[in-house]
């Protein structure tokens, strides 16, 4: 008995030491998913502060929200833990009917005073993400429990159920167990009443989502176990590994070798030689940063439009495209991101030097002018800053580069003092919303105030549309705004990003999506 009991014991110990081993997470294991992709921007795994790529992703897997979209669909969030809502006659007051029976991963059952306590300390801790539910006026008393499984919202104003619906969609509103986090509720210097579980979240979870999070090893992976008791998407894996690879070359060579089963978001020079290998493919999805150049309209020429479509016309966005993305991008004259509801694969402008000249002549400026841009110092912005120095020249602009490090360049740009900027700018949540009001409602003091570009009408529609019910309504209205911006506006739209990543054949379809708080890794299957 005794030696039977230690030959399991030593046989348990060698299980155990195989699935944290470096190596052993490898591709072959049928039932573990192992992902490599760059994760050194976790800085915590509380959804009350986690706003970095990879810890929002990560923290769609742990935990359930009000509503949320499901894999691989974009446009509108479905129910999730709520499967009712009502809204007063004001639309100031949202009533939402919780699904009965959800568990947490403690077995704690999951209640409205959950949702009511979750909101609150997002409000109280006031962390980075916040705002996404502060904007609407959201205090801890507008959140409270009507009874077990029904809970009630009140905001400050009558707002848009697609913008208030995509920001419970956020990975911020994330339910947490209230019981858990508040046994582990810790004094510090910045909360001397109670941290409210936020130093113990930051590598510890309290959620109820397909996947309970089993260890964060800071610098070397993340480990996610599947929770088969979710009441609507149990996992189709047992185990999840994301491990640390910031590197793309190594990321490469992992999935090239099965080390990996999935390469997240490789570069563009890499993916036409992994294209030559037959155990793998590339599946692609939308990014949703897109890089523009901004157009200060109370600088010299810029004040008049058709120098700023000249300048529109002049850009050479293939080889933008082709030669420095490497083609992991695509054109766009649109700021509603592609795979957000209300975007239209239009394109206005593409190189055309006879326009952008006869556009300067009639402007009064037939030999150009000299003028300055401002860049990033990272890659690819000074590449791009190149290429579009080169472009204007063939027209007479000539163009003086800036490059710029991030506290230098960002100030700079919220204080009205730049000519021409490089930038880019990418969504705080799922909604067309969250783009259309900084391009185009000067009013936010985002991107159209920066650019001095002051323009009723379109603040007018963006501000009609953030309280338009109709939601087909509301997505003519921004629509109705991105054509004006696009052909009167300060901006000259580059293009959208691509996100490519490298999937071994024995692992079903990966559903990449344009945004972390998207990303689900429930559905993917490995044979």
């Amino acid at each position: 008995m005794i030696k039977k009991l230690t030959v399991s014991v030593v046989a348990l110990a060698v299980l155990l030491s195989l699935a944290f081993a470096p190596g052993a997470d490898a591709a072959g294991r049928k039932d573990v998913l192992v992902i490599g992709m760059a994760t050194s921007d976790i800085i915590s795994l509380d959804p009350a502060k986690a706003f970095e790529f990879s810890g929002v992703g990560i923290d769609t897997q742990i935990y359930d929200r009000l509503l949320d979209f499901p894999a691989g669909k974009f446009d509108k969030p479905e129910f999730s833990l709520a499967k009712t809502y009502d809204v007063s006659p004001d639309g100031k007051t949202w009533t939402f009917k919780l699904r009965e029976g959800v568990k947490f991963h403690s077995g704690n059952p999951l209640t409205a005073d959950d949702v009511v306590y979750s909101f609150q300390r997002v409000v109280i801790l006031k962390d980075q993400p916040s705002f996404i539910l502060t904007q609407f006026g959201i205090t801890p008393d507008s959140v409270k429990a009507v009874d077990r499984y029904t809970v009630q919202v009140t905001l400050d104003d009558k707002y848009a159920s697609g913008i208030f619906f995509a920001c419970l969609s956020a990975g911020v509103s994330s339910i947490v167990d209230s019981k858990v986090v508040q046994q582990h509720t810790q004094k510090t210097d910045k909360y001397p009443n109670g941290d409210m579980g936020l130093t113990w979240l930051a590598r510890n979870s309290a959620g109820s989502g397909p996947f309970i999070l089993r260890k964060w090893e800071k610098g070397d992976r993340v480990i996610l176990d599947a929770n088969p008791d979710h009441f609507q998407y149990p996992p189709k894996v047992k185990r999840v590994v994301i491990k640390e690879i910031n590197e793309a070359t190594s990321r490469r060579l992992q999935v090239e070798k099965g080390d990996i089963d999935i390469a997240w978001e490789m570069l563009p020079d890499q993916i036409v030689e992994l294209k030559k290998n037959s155990d793998l493919r590339i599946e692609s999805s939308p990014a949703t940063i897109i890089y523009y150049v901004g157009m200060n309209v109370t600088m010299g020429p810029l004040k008049d439009n058709r120098v700023r479509t000249a300048i529109r016309h002049a850009v050479d966005y293939k080889g933008i495209i082709d030669n420095i993305m490497g083609g992991a991008a695509r054109p766009t004259n649109s700021f509603i991101p592609d795979g957000f509801a209300g975007f239209e694969d239009v394109v206005y402008y593409r190189e055309d030097l006879a326009k952008a000249r006869q556009l300067l002549k009639a402007a009064g400026y037939p030999d150009g002018f000299a003028i300055s841009m401002d860049h990033g110092d990272q890659t690819p912005n000074p590449e791009i800053a190149q290429a579009l120095q080169n472009s204007l020249g063939r027209v007479g602009i000539k163009v003086k580069l800036n490059k710029l490090i991030s506290s230098q360049l960002w100030p700079k740009y919220r204080a009205q003092k730049h000519e021409l900027i490089l930038a880019r700018w990418g969504p705080d949540y799922v909604d067309p919303h969250t783009n259309a009001q900084p391009f185009a409602d000067y009013k936010a003091k985002q991107l159209s105030w920066r650019n001095a570009y002051y323009n009723d009408v379109t603040s007018g529609l963006i501000q009609q549309a953030g309280q338009e019910m109709d939601n087909d309504k509301r997505i003519a209205l921004y629509q109705q705004a991105n054509k004006i911006i696009q052909t009167e506006g300060p901006y000259s739209m580059l293009y959208q990003g691509m996100y490519d990543h490298a999937v071994r054949n024995n692992i079903g379809e990966v559903y990449a999506a344009p945004t972390f708080d998207l990303w689900k890794l429930y559905p993917i299957t490995k044979k």
